[in-house]
């Protein structure tokens, strides 16, 4: 999903007023006003991420990064449980995973702000309002032989088959909670792909001297989230991510490893990485901003029913 700790960290750190710890001031950012309506499906199921969408938010100031926060007027316990987030394309365009928690019913607001990393304001998008049901419980017929078969399985070969062997539909967006395609050995990797088959166990390695790093299952929608820690040794350079599904599904994309970092050298941006606002400073930024007036206007609102 695109619900992101380090998110957590640019929409509540970075959407606020402040400095960095080197103690230069940030120009305000420029945002272009009337951002249009993100798009989400009319019906979801409570338990089960969903994919959010949006456009516009661009930040035009150098040396910056745009941030989208987004929540949801279902809050839980966990303040974390109740943050979503995306990292935007240069062109402004950004996707999400929302999911609101198992039991939740009704029509549902999701409330969605872009910001600067550093800026002092976010600006809203419209509010977007879905439908959240149960998922069926109803009782499974009995399966017969002439009727129903299992799903064919395939062994994981771990071998590179050439991007012509991807699977048509399997993306790797590289958005939200994604850390992009390059990093550094010791570090976190994750990864989320759409496209393989929902309860698809997915088992991915690592070229040029084949390593399997991960295996994880894709959720019903599909959607897969991979995480493994970059192994130490890694060669610096070009490398292959292989990612082969329990059903066939195949899927491969290029991954560039970049040389460690000195011990006090700011780590290479990787997405949302957590390594790149640490490396930025240590400032202690107060929180304010975008999801500040989300969060207020939430909590003032009764959850419907």
């Amino acid at each position: 999903m695109s619900r992101v700790s380090p998110l957590r960290l640019c929409t509540v750190a970075g959407l606020a007023a402040g400095t960095v710890a080197a103690g230069v001031a940030l120009a305000p950012t420029a945002l272009a006003a009337g951002l249009p309506a993100p798009t989400a499906p009319a019906t979801v199921e409570a338990g089960v991420g969903f994919q959010v969408t949006g456009t516009g938010c661009v930040i035009e100031e150098p040396f910056n990064w745009a941030v989208v926060g987004i929540v949801t007027d279902v809050p839980t316990q966990d303040p974390e449980d109740d943050l979503f987030g995306a990292i935007p394309h240069d062109d402004g365009s950004w996707t999400a995973t929302v999911v609101f928690p198992a039991g939740t019913t009704g029509r549902h607001e999701i409330r969605a702000a872009c910001g600067s990393y550093y800026g002092e304001e976010a600006t809203e998008y419209p509010v977007v309002t879905v439908t959240v049901g149960t998922p069926s419980t109803g009782t499974p017929s009995t399966p017969t032989a002439s009727t129903t078969s299992a799903a064919p399985t395939t062994s994981a070969t771990g071998q590179i088959r050439g991007t012509s062997a991807n699977s048509p539909g399997v993306a790797s967006p590289d958005t939200g909670a994604a850390t992009g395609d390059r990093s550094t050995p010791g570090q976190k990797v994750v990864k989320v792909l759409t496209g393989f088959k929902p309860g698809e166990v997915v088992t991915v390695t690592l070229h040029s001297t084949p390593q399997r790093v991960a295996s994880a299952t894709a959720d019903a929608s599909g959607t897969v989230r991979i995480e493994f820690t970059l192994p130490a040794g890694t060669p610096a350079g070009a490398h292959t991510l292989v990612y082969e599904g329990s059903q066939g599904t195949y899927f491969q994309e290029a991954f560039t490893v970049t040389a460690a970092a000195g011990s006090g050298a700011a780590l290479a941006y990787t997405g949302a990485s957590v390594a790149l606002p640490l490396g930025l400073g240590a400032g202690a930024l107060a929180l304010g901003g975008g999801l500040v007036v989300l969060s207020r206007r939430r909590s003032a609102g009764a959850p419907q029913a």
